[in-house]
């Protein structure tokens, strides 16, 4: 790893140590931990800290409230808070991110340009994310509720909906390599990718977890672009007889849609 690297990794590290310090000192605080990278155990030297932070039920009301649903701002009382670990260069808040009905606010810091995305939760609504990496726990903050498990019904009709999907982003991306428009083709690839782990999940008995990468190439050349394209259709084409004999819904023939268009690049 490089200096530079290496440095910001510290940085990193020197920023929780202390936020995790100071805010288990702190009465309004009872509880925080670390979702994201961090809480699936796959962070990187440049990953950001998804900070969640349980707010004490008589200080909730000021600290997560919300006189806006998002907005380059944030209230009076939740600057100071973050600003007791650095100057805050971008601030952007986004509540609707916040799944336990609390506040998000997206914060860079000047000094070291770490990013820390803060989660503040009442603790009438909190429960222990999984996976979460606990940063620290005054109270024994409740195991989330059980998961209600989906029929096989439901799991084929997902299953079905992503198939279904797949083939409509698929044909659409052909459309972006005849306009050239590469950067939306690289990104309709990474929809596609998402919807065949959808179907591979749904067809286990489960959703697909959340997944933070890909390992699709970026593909320079039109014969590259066009080879992972069928690559993919390869793959969903091999689920899709497993999905029918459960009594999924599928198009009649997408595939051949698909290479009539790409025929439309010679």
């Amino acid at each position: 790893m490089s200096s530079k690297r290496t440095t910001y990794t510290q940085a990193r590290e020197t920023l929780l140590e202390r936020i995790t310090e100071e805010l288990k000192r702190d009465e309004r605080f009872v509880a925080a931990w670390l979702a994201g990278s961090f809480g699936r155990g796959e962070q990187r030297w440049h990953s950001d800290l998804d900070l969640h932070v349980v707010v004490a039920d008589a200080y909730s009301e000021s600290l997560c409230a919300m006189p806006w649903p998002h907005g380059a701002r944030t209230t009076d009382e939740r600057l100071a808070l973050f600003k007791q670990f650095g100057t805050p260069g971008i601030i952007f808040e986004a509540h609707g991110n916040n799944l336990l009905g609390g506040t998000f606010t997206h914060v860079v810091y000047q000094e070291s340009a770490q990013n820390v995305d803060w989660m503040l939760i009442p603790q009438a609504n909190a429960y222990q994310e999984r996976p979460s990496l606990v940063l620290f726990d005054k109270v024994g903050i409740p195991e989330p509720p059980p998961a209600q498990p989906e029929s096989q019904e439901e799991l084929v009709v997902h299953a079905s909906d992503n198939i279904g999907s797949f083939w409509m982003i698929a044909d659409e991306s052909v459309k972006d390599l005849l306009d050239g428009n590469l950067v939306n083709f690289h990104m309709l690839l990474l929809w596609i990718e998402e919807n065949i782990r959808e179907v591979r999940a749904a067809l286990g008995g489960e959703r697909a977890p959340y997944v933070g990468h890909s390992d699709l190439p970026v593909c320079a050349t039109q014969q590259e672009q066009v080879a992972i394209l069928r690559r993919l259709c390869d793959e969903m084409e091999e689920l899709m007889p497993q999905v029918a004999a459960l009594g999924g819904y599928l198009p009649s023939s997408p595939r051949t849609l698909v290479e009539k268009r790409l025929s439309l690049l010679e």
